[in-house]
């Protein structure tokens, strides 16, 4: 079915509505880039995940607790479930090393997807200590974005980080999302702290300048 948009000059345009939930007859997305591959997250995943997800250095703005297999287990529950219910895309990434196997380095997934207003987050990401600031992460968030914007006809992309992680903010804004501002007191972590949260956006209008400007990043 198509919808009229208006855009910000006026103009009628058309797109089809999004329904990302896996129908039985449809695969799950698998979204391959050069180096980078995002398969639906499953539960054989889980102990490739435990030999990655507990370092302190990736669980720190974590809001869940990631301590033993059992957490690791809920977590992947958790984001299966909310696939289930067409809630979210969970996936797991993959790094597709030419001279070895493929290597399970982290996860990431669509989530709070909102059909009528055709939005989502990119969010739950985290990834091994060692593929940290390098071309995974923008690989993966190029990848999604374009299956979001270009496969999903989505209008908003919203992604959205602790108030104390520097590093992440610095790697949205990087990418070219536009901070929109800080949801204070927005959620108790299973540990009890009560985090701020900053939350950007990427919209469509804004998707042919970021897609430049990420092939240009990987391409470096």
């Amino acid at each position: 079915m198509d919808w009229p948009h208006a855009d910000p000059d006026g103009r009628l345009v058309r797109f089809t509505e999004m329904d990302p939930r896996p129908r039985p007859d449809e695969m799950l997305p698998t979204l391959r880039g050069k180096a980078v591959r995002l398969e639906p997250l499953q539960e054989e995943h889980i102990e490739a995940l435990c030999r990655i997800g507990f370092d302190p250095e990736v669980t720190r703005f974590m809001t869940t607790t990631m301590k033993t297999r059992d957490d690791m287990a809920r977590y992947v529950g958790s984001a299966r479930a909310a696939r289930e219910a067409g809630k979210a895309i969970p996936f797991v990434t993959i790094l597709q090393d030419p001279g070895a196997a493929d290597r399970v380095v982290g996860t990431t997934r669509f989530m709070e997807i909102d059909r009528d207003n055709r939005r989502m987050e990119i969010g739950a990401t985290w990834l091994g200590k060692e593929w940290q600031r390098s071309r995974v992460n923008t690989e993966a968030k190029y990848l999604m974005l374009r299956h979001a914007f270009e496969e999903l006809k989505s209008i908003r992309i919203e992604l959205k980080t602790d108030s104390l992680n520097v590093r992440s903010r610095a790697a949205i804004l990087r990418i070219g999302a536009v901070q929109e501002g800080v949801f204070r007191n927005h959620v108790i972590t299973e540990q009890g702290r009560i985090r701020h949260s900053v939350y950007f956006s990427i919209v469509a209008e804004d998707w042919p300048a970021v897609k430049t400007r990420l092939e240009a990043m990987l391409n470096r």
